[in-house]
């Protein structure tokens, strides 16, 4: 048999290749019944599309048709007038109350007499400006100021009461850098307070002086377990500050800070 005309479908191909084998396996049955199948399948395909077809094309036959109506509506009125809304009637202006007044009369020029020309300015370079008019000599004496309530100056009582802000606050010597790097080497994080985990702020006041020590160191705020204590030792250790200035003169100033307490991050 030619090369070119080989089927493996057919029957005597079939009973080659299973020749010795159980023709009971689906595999014999499957390809001696494989042309059956696959016309039978092509048909009822071939068939159920145009059943779809033909089923499709009945059905927009049978759709009614669709006109637009493009008339325009006519409207006829029957005539019935229609009723007004009624408007309420304005109420009326109430007269506004009256008041008291008087007739302002007509300024009238009149001649006075006893009036007098102002003093021109060579009459007036050598007075002295005064609340009444004295005629007398002129003399070189100095005019005393006028008595009166004397402004107070806040420095004095200062010694019993300090200030709270002036003209120059209180500095640490050598700014913020060195009262930074001067925490850092003095002020040590308590170890009852690192034991328990603890951190926070203590806020502290004291009384900058006029020779810049440091005085009434009192604790404000505080997580406790023992971080008071450490700011207040720190205080205690600072050197005099620059005082502060009010008027020019150094005063006694009431100060107030915090101190950070803060343990390391932990990298675990």
């Amino acid at each position: 048999m030619p090369i070119t005309k080989l089927d493996l479908c057919k029957s005597e191909w079939l009973e080659l290749v299973f020749d010795d084998r159980n023709k009971l396996y689906g595999a014999y049955d499957l390809r001696k019944h494989y042309a059956q199948n696959l016309f039978k399948a092509l048909g009822f395909t071939t068939v159920g599309f145009v059943g779809l077809l033909f089923g499709f094309s009945l059905f927009l036959t049978h759709q009614p048709e669709i006109i637009a109506d493009h008339s325009v509506p006519v409207l006829i009125d029957p005539g019935i007038p229609k009723a007004k809304p009624a408007i309420p009637p304005k109420p009326p202006k109430a007269d506004p109350p009256k008041v008291n007044s008087i007739k302002y009369p007509p300024l009238v020029a009149a001649r006075d007499d006893s009036a007098k020309n102002p003093p021109n300015t060579d009459e007036i370079k050598d007075a002295v400006i005064a609340q009444t008019t004295v005629h007398g000599t002129t003399t070189d004496a100095p005019v005393e100021p006028p008595t009166g309530p004397s402004v107070k100056d806040p420095t004095e009582n200062n010694d019993l009461v300090p200030l709270t802000v002036v003209e120059i606050m209180p500095q640490f010597p050598g700014g913020e850098s060195t009262w930074a790097k001067f925490l850092q080497k003095n002020l040590h994080y308590p170890a009852q307070a690192a034991d328990a985990h603890i951190q926070g702020k203590v806020y502290v006041s004291f009384v900058v002086e006029k020779d810049g020590h440091l005085s009434n160191i009192n604790v404000l705020r505080s997580p406790g377990y023992g971080l008071e204590d450490e700011a207040v030792r720190v205080l205690k250790l600072v050197p005099p500050w620059k005082p502060g200035i009010q008027n020019g003169r150094p005063v006694r100033v009431s100060y107030s800070m915090p101190f950070s307490f803060q343990l390391p991050a932990d990298d675990n």
